[in-house]
Formats: structure tokens, C-alpha cells, sequence
């Protein structure tokens, strides 16, 4: 007994350390982290809530964000056309055990069609062994000034070979929201008028949610794949507004959107793909209002806009052994814009004729996109990494007919295990929406606001410097300087000639940006986990 005894003691030795494995590792411009040992003592059970632990991920405004800028989010590698808000509720609906990992993106490689910040989640994909299904039920209750439901469902199926996946939510309930409104309002004869009204805004909306996805692996890195997301929305508004305007609004809008893709991915480097998206979104109003005794808004609105939206691409990568990749392809996109709104006397049903403050539009707009990319990256042995990549791309539109450069640099040098410097320059290009460039005037704020559109607006293009420093696996501090040329933001002015507050997006000369930001892990024992996120802007 007492040799055994000695043994034990021999064998264990005299100071025993407990570390943390790396949850961090760097890979030719991207940032792989271990996400679900991340999120393994957190109460996480979604993607989307998994995306907002990666170290230098906030949420702000209801998006995330990193770094302090905008990020854009895929899955396994595939870019789709979903809106932020349809992406985000898809993410809500994948259990985050379905998790693999996470790729962060400072500054994205053009082989992957985006531009700017991205964070791709990979899923776990079963190459052997049994198949397996999964499922998920989930329900939601808020309350706040009215409730608010949300129910959620998905089934998946994994195979060696085959599969697939169907999530579903439906969202639904009531709002509430006031606004108070103060101003003074000074016209060009020198008069001047005191606005103060009280706003209040009641709500009830259907959103229902889909997709199907299927893959199916011929060979290895041999995959074809097919995924389906549908958007189904109703909503009905009623806005009363009392003070110096007296109104009363109902509104009606319902929202279609089917968007497919098909992926064929081959063993020799070669990727190929198909997607479509249709966008419906009919709507309507009742209006009636009276400004300060004089102006007098009485009218029944109609509009929609449907988007139809095709994008083929094809690319191609290489290894070249010695640490060279070369990467290239090409992706065009094609649009049409088919939009009108119209509107009407609300006793005759007839139409009105457009005057200074109604504007009946029809509108078809088409637009395309030729994208032609060439990149590639090289491996100076275990510490520095080089990937780079030139875009080159064509827009036209039926005001604008412009060739643009897009290129791309990022730059890794790993000093000593855990130390991770990023140095990246990058360049993108924010395209108007669809409706912001339509000759169009809406009426919000019961009459006395209206939002104008701009068919002259140009796109925003922006250049990007950054550096970011990882220590220790976990500890990450970045320094960025943007320049945006053309920059683009909705602006509110008070019109000259008549009583109205105008809502309309238009162009800068510039915006220049430049930030910091520190984020720090850090526990206190057992009991707390958190971490401190530091950011610190000069915007011009």
C-alpha cells in the first residue's frame, strides 16, 4: 500500500497549470474560431446569439457589428441576396449545436462576393457514420406595451451523403410607439410657424419565415446543393396626430419575397451557381389631414414594388503547391425594378392628377453588374500570409454607366503562438436602394413629413486601411481609417416654400472615418464571464 502510495506521489508532479486552449487561429486573412467552445458555458441556444460572443462583435441598433462597422454574415461559405433583418431571423433559427466553426473577416477576399467586414458560419456537415435528424420547436413571449409573439420549428436531417434542412417562424403581435414633435418652421416671405404635435402609432403584423435547404455530396468536395428562404409579411398601421396638425392614417402593406439558389462545387476547384430572388410589396393609404387651419391633405394611396433579380457566377481556385493559391471568376447580376404608385379621392375612387405636393410615378428600372475577379495567396512559412485580389466591375444602370477597381490586400504575420498582427486595405462600393432612387413622394408623419426619392443618387465608394493585433488568442485591438467618396445618408430639411419637413437621401462631397476599438475577455473565478468592449471614433 505504502509503495503504491509512493508511486502516486512520484507521478504527479510539483506544480500543476490549468490553461485555456486557444479558441483563435489565423488562416490566410481570416480568423478561425472555435465557436461552440466559446459559447460551451453560456446560455446560447441560436447562431445568431453565438455570432454576438466572437471576440470585437457588438450589437448596436438591432445589427452587428464589428469593429465598430457593419458585418456581413453567411453560411458555409455561400453569400445570399436575404435582407439583414430575413438573414438575422434565419440565424434565430439554427440551434447553435449545429455549429462547426466561425471565419472572421476583416476584410473579405473577392472570391467570396462581398465586400467588407464578414463573418462566415460553418455548420457541421456528416461525411460517415449514421444518419441523424434533429429537431426544434421554440416559442416566445414578449410584453411591452402590447404583446408579442414568435413560435419557431426546424427539422434536419444529416446523412453520409444527403442533407437537408426546414426551418420555420412566425412572428406576430401588436405595437405601440408615440412621438412628440417640436419646431420652428421659417418660410422664405419671412414668416415663421411653431409645429408641436403628439404622435401615436398603433400596429399589428404577421411575419412568416421559411427555408428548405438540401446538399448532396457526389464525391468528396463533390457537392451540389439547393436552399430556398420565402418571406411572408402582412402589417397594419393606424397614426393619429394631434397638435398644430391634426391627422388620421391607415395603412396596409403586405410583402412577398422567394429567393433560390443552386451550388455546384467540384473536386478540381471549380465552383458554379444560379440565384433568384422576387420581391412583391404592394401597399396602401389612407390619409387625412389639416395643417394649422390651411393646408388640407385628403387622399387614398396606392403602391408596390416588384423586384426581379437574377445572378449567375463561376469561379475557379488553384493550389500551386510552395503556398500559392490562385483564385479567379466572374458574377453577373441583373435586376428589374417594376414600381408604381398612384393616387386617388377617397369618396370617388377617381385618380388624382400630380401636383406639386401628389406624385403619381410608373416606373421600370434595369440594372446590371459585371464582376470579374483575379486573386491569390501565398504562405511564407508558418508566420506571414499574403492574400490579395483585384475586382474589376461594370454598373449600369439607366442613369449611370461606370467601370470600377475594387482591390484587396490583407496581410498576417503570426510573431509567437497566440500573437496575431493584420495589416488590410480594401475597398467597396454601397449601391442606393431600390426605392430611394424612384421619382417618388410618400407621405409619413400624417402629411407634414414626406420622404422624396433621388434617381440621381450615385453610389458611395470606400477605401480602408486597418490594423488589428490579437494577443494571446483573445485580446483584440484594431485602428482603422476609411475615405468615402460620394458618401450617401437620408437628410431631413425644412422646405423653404411651404410648410413640409422633407426626408431625402443625398450624395457628399465625402465622409472620412477614422476608430479604435479594445476588446477584453476576462473572468473572476467561477462566477463571472464577460468581456469589455472599447471603441473610440473621429467621423468627418
Amino acid at each position: 500500500s505504502d509503495a503504491r502510495l509512493d508511486s502516486i506521489y512520484q507521478s504527479l508532479p510539483e506544480v500543476m497549470i490549468t490553461g485555456e486552449r486557444p479558441v483563435v487561429k489565423a488562416s490566410q486573412g481570416k480568423l478561425v474560431y472555435d465557436l461552440p467552445r466559446l459559447i460551451r458555458d453560456l446560455p446560447v441556444d441560436n447562431a445568431y446569439d453565438a455570432v454576438k460572443e466572437l471576440p470585437g462583435v457588438t450589437e448596436m441598433n438591432g445589427g452587428l457589428q464589428l469593429a465598430g462597422q457593419g458585418v456581413t454574415v453567411i453560411l458555409n461559405g455561400k453569400v445570399t441576396t436575404l435582407s439583414v433583418e430575413q438573414l438575422y431571423t434565419l440565424l434565430r433559427s439554427i440551434p447553435a449545436s449545429r455549429i462547426e466553426k466561425a471565419e472572421v473577416m476583416y476584410n473579405a477576399p473577392a472570391r467570396y462576393q462581398v465586400r467588407g467586414a464578414l463573418i462566415n458560419v460553418q455548420l457541421k456537415q456528416t461525411a460517415d457514420g449514421p444518419s441523424s435528424w434533429q429537431g426544434e420547436l421554440y416559442g416566445k413571449y414578449n410584453q411591452k406595451h402590447y404583446e408579442g409573439f414568435e413560435e419557431r420549428a426546424s427539422l434536419l436531417y444529416n446523412g453520409n451523403k444527403f442533407s437537408t434542412d426546414f426551418l420555420y417562424s412566425h412572428k406576430h403581435g401588436r405595437t405601440y410607439t408615440t412621438t412628440d414633435k417640436d419646431a420652428m418652421h421659417a418660410l422664405a416671405d419671412g414668416s415663421v410657424y411653431p409645429m408641436a404635435t403628439d404622435e401615436v402609432r398603433r400596429a399589428r403584423s404577421h411575419t412568416h419565415s421559411f427555408r428548405v435547404g438540401a446538399d448532396y455530396t457526389i464525391a468528396k468536395d463533390h457537392q451540389l446543393s439547393f436552399v430556398y428562404n420565402g418571406n411572408y409579411t402582412t402589417s397594419h398601421n393606424r397614426m393619429n396626430i394631434n397638435g398644430s396638425q391634426q391627422s388620421a392614417t391607415l395603412s396596409n402593406s403586405t410583402d412577398w419575397l422567394h429567393n433560390g439558389r443552386l451550388d455546384y462545387s467540384t473536386p478540381f476547384g471549380m465552383k458554379a451557381g444560379v440565384e433568384f430572388t422576387y420581391y412583391r410589396s404592394p401597399s396602401d393609404q389612407l390619409l387625412n389631414s389639416r395643417l394649422l387651419e390651411n393646408d388640407e391633405l385628403d387622399f387614398f394611396t396606392q403602391d408596390c414594388q416588384r423586384i426581379n433579380r437574377w445572378k449567375f457566377f463561376l469561379a475557379q481556385e488553384h493550389s500551386l503547391g510552395k503556398g500559392w493559391d490562385l483564385n479567379y471568376g466572374a458574377i453577373y447580376t441583373t435586376s428589374i425594378d417594376n414600381s408604381y404608385q398612384y393616387y386617388y379621392d377617397p369618396e370617388t375612387g377617381g385618380q388624382l392628377t400630380s401636383s406639386d405636393a401628389l406624385s403619381n410615378m410608373k416606373s421600370r428600372r434595369r440594372e446590371q453588374t459585371w464582376n470579374i475577379y483575379a486573386g491569390f495567396s501565398k504562405s511564407f512559412g508558418d508566420k506571414l500570409a499574403l492574400d490579395a485580389s483585384l475586382a474589376v466591375e461594370h454598373y449600369k444602370t439607366p442613369v449611370w454607366n461606370q467601370w470600377d477597381w475594387y482591390p484587396i490586400v490583407n496581410l498576417n504575420y503570426m510573431p509567437s503562438p497566440g500573437h496575431i498582427l493584420q495589416l488590410s486595405l480594401s475597398s467597396d462600393k454601397d449601391y442606393p436602394d431600390y426605392w430611394a432612387v424612384q421619382d417618388a413622394v410618400s407621405y409619413i408623419g400624417g402629411g407634414y413629413s414626406e420622404l422624396h426619392g433621388n434617381p440621381l443618387l450615385k453610389p458611395a465608394q470606400e477605401y480602408e486601411l486597418k490594423m488589428t493585433y490579437i494577443l494571446k488568442s483573445k485580446y483584440i485591438f484594431s485602428a482603422w481609417f476609411n475615405h468615402t467618396k460620394d458618401y450617401s445618408v437620408q437628410t431631413l430639411y425644412q422646405s423653404s416654400e411651404r410648410l413640409v419637413e422633407i426626408y431625402k437621401t443625398l450624395n457628399f462631397d465625402y465622409q472620412q472615418q477614422a476608430g479604435i476599438q479594445a476588446s477584453i475577455p476576462f473572468k473572476v473565478k467561477n462566477w463571472l464571464n464577460s468581456r469589455l468592449t472599447l471603441i473610440g471614433l473621429w467621423h468627418r
